[in-house]
């Protein structure tokens, strides 16, 4: 069948009109895996972090057709398009991986991964769509594919470039400014990058016709529970709910994780929302709209030899002079789920001020005091810290530094720091955590630091915070307002689509 779209650029102007031919994929035959693994948020983020740090340039580009440069490896039939059976006959041989088929994305990523590796680069362990070499990192999401390179090393990128193709159909996009609905603003003499989604936050805006000349919240959700609904299931109010909720979702994985604890409260009524669950989620997008301009940022230095430490504006003595360039930080409140008594935990880890991964839940399991809860949230991020370590190790970068996660909780920095405290515990998973934790601090793998509640900036992960703690939690996020930039971004990218058009 076809399929007739438009297409739009990152400031939502319709740019071309599209026919695809595409099979029907939902009658097709259950047979063997189909899933195609994506980039990670947060490797995005990490990577972008480096590239801020250490002057790299990203160059972007985007395969087209993508799906048909793989082969199908099996026999598949479909009938001829409407208008071509005469000429071709009732049913046709499938070769090409088409839009449409399950195995299609599958079918891309093994090819596109076979061609990177020909071109001379490998395969990060554990870590979907990662390539790099001694010269560039490429990473990928479906057809859109970017580059990474110091500029003393541009060469090697134009070689690599020229390769591929050779290989398959691209169109070159320049330096990256935009990436899977993500501004990227760029300002490389100050070595800073900005990531932002304002143009989402106006689309869904504008869907659900949110914007408002009254003003806006300054805080996305107003109470840390929302107790299950009790009134009858409404379709078309679960519906917009869930299109509310999921679209959240979207904003809190990427660049928003101010929002994150309010998508992890809301996002446990999707089954049954009530009248009250729907006013929190219009409420949250509210908030967002109001903040738009709001952008990660992440911050090099000027000078290389200061490339491993971040100056902090207005230290005192609970801080740090320098905030280190990666660390984490770990939090839980305790029993805070009034029907399960499960806790809620977050983590927040830094990477050149950016904040690159983050997370808002509710702990799997019920704990007898708030220091267990602390552990168990504590090990979570301990695990998160190791996982990152490998990555640097596999991508060559290697700062000597000690991989640090702070706590706000005295008695469980004591525990896992100090030998001769111990948690006295029945509960066998909470000890497991406590021994890996003493394990990993006791080896110098982590170092726990105590930071008092008010400079914790995972807090606002666990719990609603009053308006002012909140201003200071979006400062500990590194989200900075950039409508100035944002300005002048999109008259540069106005401007460019002239000249595009005189052309």
């Amino acid at each position: 069948m076809w399929v007739y779209t438009y297409k739009f650029d990152q400031d939502g102007y319709l740019y071309k009109f599209k026919a695809r031919l595409v099979v029907r994929g939902d009658l097709q035959a259950e047979w063997g895996d189909t899933y195609a693994a994506t980039l990670a948020a947060r490797v995005f983020r990490g990577l972008i972090a480096l590239a801020a740090a250490f002057d790299l340039l990203m160059f972007q580009y985007d395969a087209l057709n993508a799906f048909l440069n793989a082969r199908v490896n099996r026999k598949l039939f479909c009938y001829t398009p409407e208008g071509f059976a005469k000429q071709y006959g009732e049913l046709l041989l499938i070769r090409r991986a088409l839009y449409g088929l399950k195995e299609a994305p599958l079918l891309w990523y093994a090819e596109l991964q076979k061609t990177l590796k020909k071109l001379g680069l490998k395969a990060v362990p554990g870590v979907p769509c990662l390539f790099a070499n001694n010269n560039l990192i490429v990473f990928f999401y479906v057809d859109d594919i970017v580059v990474l390179v110091h500029p003393s090393k541009t060469s090697y990128k134009e070689e690599f470039e020229k390769r591929l193709l050779q290989i398959y159909d691209l169109r070159i996009l320049g330096e990256l400014s935009w990436f899977l609905g993500i501004r990227v603003i760029r300002d490389r003499p100050s070595k800073s990058i900005w990531l932002i989604q304002d143009s989402f936050i106006n689309k869904v805006a504008s869907k659900f016709n949110l914007t408002s000349d009254k003003g806006y919240p300054d805080f996305p959700i107003k109470e840390n529970v929302l107790p299950p609904s009790t009134e009858e299931p409404n379709s078309k109010r679960t519906k917009i709910y869930q299109q509310l909720v999921g679209s959240l979702a979207y904003i809190a994985t990427f660049t928003r994780p101010d929002v994150a604890r309010a998508h992890s409260v809301l996002a446990r009524h999707l089954a049954n929302p009530g009248q009250k669950h729907l006013y929190a989620a219009i409420h949250c997008w509210r908030y967002l709209i109001g903040k738009r301009n709001l952008a990660l940022k992440a911050s090099g230095t000027q000078n290389e030899k200061d490339l491993f430490v971040i100056p902090v504006e207005n230290a005192d003595k609970y801080t740090d002079t320098v905030e280190p360039i990666f660390y984490g930080a770990s939090d839980a409140a305790y029993a805070d789920e009034p029907d399960t008594r499960r806790s809620s935990e977050g983590y927040l880890f830094k990477l050149y001020g950016l904040s690159v991964d983050w997370k808002a839940a509710i702990q799997k399991t019920v704990t007898k005091s708030t220091t267990e809860a602390e552990l168990l949230a504590l090990s979570r991020a301990g695990g998160e810290m190791k996982w990152w370590n490998r990555l640097f190790r596999e991508i060559r970068f290697n700062p000597d530094i000690v991989s640090k996660i702070w706590c706000d909780n005295q008695q469980t920095v004591g525990i896992v720091t100090k030998a001769e405290e111990k948690l006295q515990t029945k509960l066998k998973h909470v000890d497991i955590h406590q021994l890996w934790l003493r394990q990993e601090v006791e080896a110098g793998r982590i170092h726990v630091d105590w930071k008092p509640t008010a400079y914790m900036p995972a807090d606002g992960l666990t719990k609603v915070l009053p308006r002012q703690k909140h201003a200071q939690f979006i400062k500990q996020l590194g989200l900075e307002d950039v409508s100035d930039r944002l300005i002048t971004t999109i008259k540069d990218i106005n401007n460019e689509s002239l000249l595009e058009i005189h052309d």
